[in-house]
């Protein structure tokens, strides 16, 4: 059984591996090598600096060095983007009340910028600083619940302060395209074998599909649809935040063995 500060400084030697682009494979190969050395090093009385030669931060980025580059990185951070985008986007197509302007444009961006990197950075940090602590998980737990409250505020605003319209569609048009959308992206990550994915985006469309069906086609402007996809949501969220936790400490289980 590792120490706190052995493992501590493998999650963050994964944190970094990753937010580098390092292949995954490469990534969990060198971590059960390190947690081997560590394993033993401690069980002979000595620290990590034994391993690390003093500097855990300079180790971490020799290692980063040493390992190769995720392949396709660039494409697939491209198609992750397509994908945020396609998330931001075929729900509000299902209900109706999609219309390209410029707050429609700036939100996403911001999301984009606030979910992917600033989640990176946050993690990152928190992590670095107070590794695998309850610090940490109520640190970032309170970022994530920020940036839920920051989506949801957001849609508030784009939906009462267009900005400048530069498309629109009918509500039939939009249901169209979104389901087509969201048929694509499904088959998409499922040909890729991307089954998170997939799931994902169908869940997130899910409050919209259900709310449009119970409400007999309305659209946001019903108070109706307003209340059964909040509902929805919420319970969305739940799932997911369980799933997502429930998968964490499988994981932490199958590595402590």
């Amino acid at each position: 059984m590792l120490s706190k500060e052995a493992e501590n400084f493998l999650l963050n030697l994964r944190l970094e591996l990753i937010s580098r682009g390092k292949n995954e494979k490469d990534i969990q190969e060198m971590e059960e090598e390190l947690r081997d050395h560590l394993t033993e090093a401690e069980a002979n009385g000595q620290r990590i600096e034994s391993i690390t030669g003093g500097s855990v931060k300079d180790y971490i980025r020799s290692i980063s060095q040493e390992l190769p580059r995720e392949k396709g990185l660039i494409k697939n951070g491209i198609l992750f983007i397509i994908y945020m985008l396609g998330v931001f986007t075929i729900p509000r197509l299902i209900s109706g009340d999609f219309e390209l302007n410029t707050s429609v444009i700036f939100y996403n961006l911001g999301i984009l910028a606030i979910g992917i990197l600033g989640t990176l950075l946050i993690v990152k940090n928190v992590a670095r600083r107070y590794g695998d602590s309850k610090k940490a998980y109520i640190i970032i737990g309170s970022f994530s619940m920020f940036f839920f409250l920051a989506m949801v505020g957001g849609q508030f605003i784009i939906r009462n302060y267009s900005g400048i319209i530069l498309a629109e569609s009918n509500p039939s048009v939009n249901l169209i395209i979104g389901a087509i959308l969201l048929s694509v992206f499904i088959v998409g990550a499922l040909i890729m074998k991307k089954w998170f994915f997939a799931a994902l985006i169908l869940l997130i469309s899910l409050p919209e599909i259900i709310a449009k069906i119970v409400t007999n086609g309305s659209g946001p402007q019903n108070e109706s649809y307003l209340i059964i996809s909040g509902i929805v949501l919420i319970i969305v969220n739940i799932t997911v935040i369980g799933f997502l936790i429930y998968s964490s400490k499988k994981e932490d289980k199958k590595t402590s063995n």
